[in-house]
């Protein structure tokens, strides 16, 4: 059961390093006027692939505060993966 959650917490944290790195890709595409072809806001691979935020990401504003809640996401999923790769170093020894 324990190895389950393992794996489970671990492919949770690869998606969201995975959704917090295509909202760097958007918050840069929108915090680097060269990237913006005609005003468009430079899309990223989850935006361009699945429409994901469509909409919903128009500012600066709006592009910064995804990223930093993706990456305090990322952070916790990292937090919460290393308290179970203890434990089960523990467990094991």
């Amino acid at each position: 059961m324990f190895r389950i959650l393992r794996f489970l917490s671990a492919i949770l944290l690869v998606g969201s390093v995975f959704v917090t790195t295509d909202l760097a890709i958007n918050l840069a595409g929108a915090l680097v006027p060269e990237l913006q072809v005609d005003g468009i806001p430079f899309s990223s691979v989850l935006q361009f692939w699945f429409g994901l935020w469509e909409g919903h990401l128009v500012t600066r504003v709006d592009f910064f505060h995804a990223f930093a809640t993706s990456a305090w996401i990322s952070f916790a999923l990292l937090a919460w993966n290393t308290v179970l790769a203890v434990v089960s170093w523990f467990h094991t020894k």
